[in-house]
């Protein structure tokens, strides 16, 4: 493919992909912090391979899915992965209950820099599956429902991670509001 055809190509599978990789990623990254690095490496290679193609792939979908993984599988050793997966089910089995939609947002709580890096700092100290969850749901805006279909776990976990987490930050920041 030539130089400009390439390029039209790419922005045209961009701009179809980007979301559905943005996410895909998201869900399935190891650290919320990771997810620009493997989003911007995976379309570096998507732009590489259109290079090397002589016709556009036939599904764009899944020709960029399939960089997408194994963009992340080289982004994360192996064990690594191994110890995630089996972090990730022995949290999803003890999830349970059920709680209120929350409509609290960490922005209504947050005065200063200071206390949004407190917060970050305190985020990345959590479970993956919360940080994703955090990531997923007001990064990305993304619905429970949709947050949930994602990460591959029940709506009422994902209401488990807000709540749970929601709740420590208020209790840990309620006194410093001026």
């Amino acid at each position: 493919m030539d130089g400009e055809k390439q390029r039209e190509q790419f922005e045209k599978i961009y701009l179809r992909t980007k979301e559905m990789a943005y996410d895909r990623i998201a869900a399935k990254c190891f650290a919320a912090d990771d997810v620009d690095d493997i989003f911007q490496n995976t379309y570096i290679a998507v732009y590489k391979a259109l290079g090397k193609l002589k016709e556009p792939p036939p599904n764009e979908e899944a020709f960029v899915m399939l960089i997408c993984n194994r963009q992340l599988m080289k982004y994360y050793s192996a064990v690594r992965r191994l110890k995630e997966r089996i972090a990730a089910r022995s949290s999803r089995e003890e999830e349970s209950g059920d709680f209120p939609e929350v409509s609290f947002t960490v922005e209504d709580s947050i005065i200063d820099r200071t206390t949004v890096e407190e917060i970050r700092s305190m985020l990345r100290r959590k479970p993956l599956v919360t940080q994703k969850v955090f990531f997923l749901y007001y990064r990305r805006g993304l619905t429970i429902r949709q947050t949930a279909e994602l990460l591959e776990i029940s709506e009422g976990a994902v209401k488990s991670h807000l709540y749970r987490t929601l709740e420590e930050i208020r209790r840990r920041y309620r006194g410093k509001e001026t």
